[in-house]
């Protein structure tokens, strides 16, 4: 067996693998939209791994120790 064709059999099990892993993977993500939310879960679970950011209103100081303006869009207008 020379370099070439080993070389040609890598690529081609390399080709197979990685078609044989993408079925794979659309057959598991088929199975998880299929399968239904569990009743015992909360029904606010989208906030489980994300908390939401509320802003504070105070100004707030640079590493100089100057404040910092708001830009003129984020004003509010008159």
């Amino acid at each position: 067996m020379n370099v070439v064709d080993l070389l040609v059999t890598i690529v081609v099990v390399t080709i197979l693998v990685t078609i044989v892993l993408a079925v794979v993977t659309y057959v598991a993500y088929k199975l998880r939209l299929a399968r239904e939310p569990s009743s015992l879960e909360p029904a606010d679970s989208a906030l489980r791994y994300f908390v939401q950011y509320e802003p504070v209103e105070e100004r707030t100081r640079s590493a100089s120790g100057t404040s910092v303006e708001p830009l003129a869009a984020d004003a509010p207008s008159a």
